[in-house]
């Protein structure tokens, strides 16, 4: 017996990157409707959509972002080396400075 699927649950479409990537060039570059586009190539207008606004964002964004977002990364990191030698420190100058009783 074949199991019932739930009602309105539509199998996800799953598309490549090169699908995507000439999708949203026919609707930026081509100045084509995103309708129309979607239309032709059996897609949904909203997914269409949300590719176009991330390629747009990601078009807008710097080019060097990916080389200062990965010097911030390494930036932290030392961060919180020298904090953590800070506090070690602190610590040993605390226990070094108490009087001892001899």
């Amino acid at each position: 017996m074949e199991a019932a699927k739930p009602a309105g649950k539509r199998q996800r479409t799953k598309y490549d990157a090169a699908f995507r990537t000439e999708a949203v060039r026919r609707v930026t570059q081509d100045g084509q409707l995103a309708t129309r586009v979607a239309q032709a190539v059996g897609m949904s207008e909203a997914v269409l959509g949300k590719w176009v606004r991330a390629a747009r964002a990601q078009a807008a964004r710097p080019a060097d972002s990916e080389a200062l977002e990965q010097e911030n990364k390494q930036l932290r990191a030392q961060l919180a080396r020298a904090e953590m030698e800070r506090d070690i420190l602190k610590k040993a100058l605390t226990i070094f400075s108490q009087p001892t009783d001899r």
